[in-house]
């Protein structure tokens, strides 16, 4: 009976034991794994390029949700020189004039001040190349191609890694060709693609083939990949709503062929699907130019559910005399079912002039413009292949970036 009363006030004292440890656990945890008074509230950034007396200048804000009016007024101005991105959530600003990368803080008050600024002036880059591409927390890499030179850096204590030198990219020290890069897209894979365009000061030399530039941070190593089904295209890549990215074609190469007086060479209206290890799609390529009955094809803005958008010059087009008034001429619209290689006319975007892509939020695409007949700068939200929704009206500007950081 001792024994059975010694068992019972052991379990006793057990259990009282047990109790304690679950009540005070539940007391004291917190309803939010993020303690009271640090929850982040949402934070988006959208810069404008504003022309000014004095030239063009930038200004970024940063805002809860996209405003209907977007002014210039109530931002940070940037300077003369900026390409602005958003990694998690810092924006990053490169001013190619004075070589420094900017990492910027957003408060929950919105507000936005300076965290940390990364000198590049050591290694002798300046000027107007694309923006870093992100790898990790710790690792991303500014992209100067036509000087041979990668280099990579820490953005979460913004320091310089190491300076990588390459192969550099052919004909970007020559005028009469002029390649680059600009973008730069990070794959599911680890790999750094970058699309090359040419700008030729020499029509007759456009480069009569597509080409991307891959990097591969494991072994430091670039190499430039060429397709021959179309001539040289954009240094931006066309985005599909599922993913996919596509190289896709450019004013310059449809410019440079209206006075060039070549002949032979491919398509300067294709678009290749780009594949996530680098490589262009041998199983799919689309000549929008013919499918179209197009003079020339100036550029693919999307591809959305299988149907790219495309801004074309029709049959009827003559070039102007002078080369310098070709951008002035009227374009025209489709949405091309890249399967089934037929097309409707698309005139949702006719007032607003030539739409580009400015960033996602939440996956979903939004575009800016510029050149529109009413002289108005707008924001559009994507919701489908044509469906799209005007949220903001930009004033004194055109909306470069939009970004979510949290």
């Amino acid at each position: 009976m001792k024994q059975y009363k010694l068992l019972t006030k052991y379990i006793l004292f057990f259990l009282i034991v047990a109790i304690g440890f679950t009540s005070c656990g539940d007391d004291d945890k917190p309803i939010s794994d993020v303690p009271p008074g640090e929850q982040k509230e949402t934070a988006i950034i959208a810069s404008l390029r504003v022309n000014t007396p004095g030239g063009r200048v930038y200004f970024m804000g940063a805002y809860s949700e996209i405003p209907q009016k977007l002014d210039f007024k109530n931002m940070v101005e940037l300077g003369a020189s900026a390409t602005i991105r958003s990694y998690e959530e810092h924006p990053y600003v490169w001013n190619g004039n004075a070589s420094t990368l900017t990492k910027y803080e957003v408060s929950n008050e919105l507000k936005i001040t300076v965290s940390d600024i990364l000198s590049l002036a050591s290694t002798g880059l300046s000027g107007s190349f694309g923006p870093p591409a992100f790898v990790s927390k710790t690792q991303a890499y500014f992209f100067a191609l036509a000087e041979g030179k990668i280099i990579e850096f820490n953005p979460e204590v913004m320091t310089i890694t190491e300076t990588i030198n390459v192969t550099p990219l052919e004909h970007s020290d020559n005028p009469d060709i002029n390649t680059s890069t600009y973008e730069n897209y990070v794959t599911s894979t680890g790999k750094v693609i970058l699309p090359v365009d040419a700008n030729p000061g020499d029509f007759d030399k456009f480069p009569q083939y597509a080409q991307i530039a891959v990097f591969d941070p494991t072994t430091n190593s670039i190499s430039y990949v060429n397709d021959n089904r179309m001539s040289m295209g954009y240094h931006t890549f066309a985005k599909g709503n599922d993913g996919t990215i596509y190289y896709r074609p450019a004013r310059n190469t449809a410019k440079a062929e209206d006075y060039s007086t070549i002949t032979g060479y491919p398509t300067t209206g294709g678009l290749i699907k780009v594949n996530e290890n680098g490589t262009f799609d041998p199983s799919f390529f689309v000549d929008l130019k013919e499918i179209l009955s197009a003079h020339s094809v100036n550029v693919v803005a999307y591809v959305y559910d299988g149907k790219a958008l495309v801004q074309y010059m029709d049959a009827s087009h003559v070039p102007p005399t002078d080369p310098g008034d070709w951008y002035k001429a009227p374009t025209k619209f489709a949405l091309v079912d890249i399967a089934t290689k037929t097309f409707e006319t698309f005139t949702a975007f006719e007032k607003f002039g030539t739409v580009y892509s400015i960033g996602q939020i939440d996956g979903v695409e939004y575009y800016g413009n510029f050149g529109a007949d009413s002289g108005k700068y707008s924001v559009l939200k994507q919701i489908g292949a044509k469906e799209f929704e005007t949220i903001s009206e930009p004033i004194g500007g055109s909306c470069g970036y939009i970004g979510k950081l949290r």
